[in-house]
């Protein structure tokens, strides 16, 4: 069984860290390999709660800024569109 938690207070994204699973929908294509699509699971691979920017894959940059994503009047300049946190449970 999966849970699934919906990511969206700066809390939220302060307690993601590396290995977590997410599911993210994005405004615009971003990498998966060498596949483009807006809708992807990503293992985080850093959070940098200095620069309010999470880490999804190295090779091809794909990142974001929870900060950007929170703040209502930036609305529609952070790529990310939506964010959960994936978790297995027994």
């Amino acid at each position: 069984m999966i849970q699934v938690k919906d990511i969206n207070t700066e809390e939220d994204f302060k307690r993601l860290k590396k290995g977590d699973l997410v599911a993210c929908e994005f405004r615009r294509d971003n990498y998966v390999g060498n596949k483009r699509t807006r809708f992807a699971t990503y293992t985080i691979v850093e959070n940098k709660e200095r620069t309010n920017e999470i880490i999804l894959q190295k090779k091809n940059n794909v990142y974001f800024n929870y900060s950007m994503f929170l703040n209502p009047e930036n609305d529609g300049l952070s790529n990310l569109k939506s964010i959960v946190l994936l978790r297995s449970i027994e």
